[in-house]
């Protein structure tokens, strides 16, 4: 069911239980894609969206009803998000996984694995590696800008930073990440 905020609100309203499964229907997927890229991993990224959405409705009753529900559900996603970063050890799971369905585990032991697929993961760990590099505010901007394609303004808003902050956030972390890339070998100048 697509409903507008308002309408969501009404329903919300009437039957909590119903404008829960609503919300929750309309953004796990957003909130899901978004803590994998943070996470890296099925596992986290289920943990996290979990998170997510106890958070949310939790508050969900303080929540102002002229505002829009969006800007509202990533601003708690990305702050999720970052505090698991802040928080996590480093470590490597065989569990992780590759190109969405694969996991390293499967990967070591397939025989299957061609020069290509090889090259690709290398690449994409050079990549994942590099980005986990930058700061948190440089990583929410790139993350949020080239994975999940949104808008500028719309990143500033999320992030509560001016536009041009935001600007700069993306030029370091872009600078970052292909000097990583050039020096790793991926990236040829």
């Amino acid at each position: 069911m697509d409903v507008s905020d308002a309408g969501f609100h009404k329903i919300y309203k009437k039957n909590k239980h119903q404008g829960l499964e609503i919300l929750y229907d309309r953004y796990k997927k957003y909130v899901y894609t978004l803590a994998y890229r943070y996470a890296g991993n099925k596992e986290d990224a289920m943990d996290l969206t979990q998170e997510v959405f106890v958070s949310i409705f939790k508050s969900l009753d303080n929540f102002k009803e002229e505002l829009s529900i969006l800007p509202w559900v990533k601003r708690i996603t990305v702050n999720k998000c970052l505090n698991f970063l802040r928080d996590r050890k480093e470590a490597i799971s065989l569990n992780q996984t590759i190109d969405g369905d694969l996991e390293i585990q499967d990967l070591i032991c397939s025989p299957e694995t061609t020069e290509s697929k090889v090259q690709y993961f290398d690449t994409k760990q050079a990549l994942d590696a590099a980005i986990h590099k930058l700061s948190s505010e440089e990583r929410m901007a790139v993350i949020l800008r080239h994975m999940k394609g949104m808008k500028y303004e719309d990143i500033a808003r999320t992030m509560d930073v001016p536009l041009g902050t935001l600007k700069t956030l993306l030029h370091r972390g872009r600078k970052t990440i292909k000097e990583s890339m050039v020096k790793d070998g991926i990236w040829e100048v």
